[in-house]
């Protein structure tokens, strides 16, 4: 706890409105978290190196952002304490997006939080994985159980319900694959960021 403490004060972070910023299960180096932001359950949010979180997000979920990661203003992650979201590297959420790893049933149930699970019928509890070089385009919104793979993309005002194929680019509502994204010059860009990085570490 103290370790994380420490990470924290050397972050850019001023003193946050809705949480304890010690209490996350873990906070990397160069960690901006805007002030505004709510974290739920702080206890299960991992964060590493690097890593933005813009005001006015809100988290109800077990997180694990690795390096690079930025969220961006107004975004949700939801779905409750049992459900689970992780972003790889240089994985992005444009403004306003929602991932929502837990749902309820729309048809047979009470939703909302405030009734035993046992009234609230055929509850979907999931994850929803974002692998490195992912963007979610402002206002979208994923459904659980999604996983995208490496470098997939979605455009604004897009629904995503399954999982989206390595490096294609997609957009819609449900999405439909509309576009290659080009690999080779997103991973030379990425190469030559950390070596320009490393070198200036030296």
């Amino acid at each position: 706890m103290i370790g994380i403490a420490n990470n924290c004060l050397r972050s850019k972070m001023s003193e946050n409105l809705f949480f304890d910023l010690t209490k996350l299960k873990k906070c990397g180096k160069n960690v901006i978290i805007g002030k505004t932001v709510r974290i739920r359950y702080p206890e299960l949010v991992e964060i590493g190196d690097n890593v933005i979180i813009d005001d006015f997000t809100y988290i109800s979920t077990a997180l694990k952002l690795h390096s690079f990661v930025h969220i961006s203003a107004g975004c949700k992650i939801i779905g409750g304490k049992k459900a689970f979201v992780v972003m790889y590297e240089f994985s992005t959420l444009a403004p306003n997006v929602t991932l929502s790893a837990g749902s309820d049933d729309y048809v047979g149930g009470i939703a909302t939080p405030l009734v035993p699970m046992e009234f609230k019928g055929d509850v979907q509890i999931g994850r929803i994985i974002l692998k490195k070089h992912c963007i979610v385009g402002a206002g979208s919104v994923v459904l659980p159980d999604v996983t995208f793979h490496e470098g997939a993309s979605v455009g604004a005002l897009s629904l995503v319900k399954r999982d989206l194929d390595e490096w294609c680019l997609y957009a819609g509502i449900p999405v439909k694959k509309i576009k290659i994204r080009d690999k080779l010059k997103v991973t030379q860009f990425e190469e030559k960021f950390l070596i320009q990085k490393e070198n200036k570490n030296e």
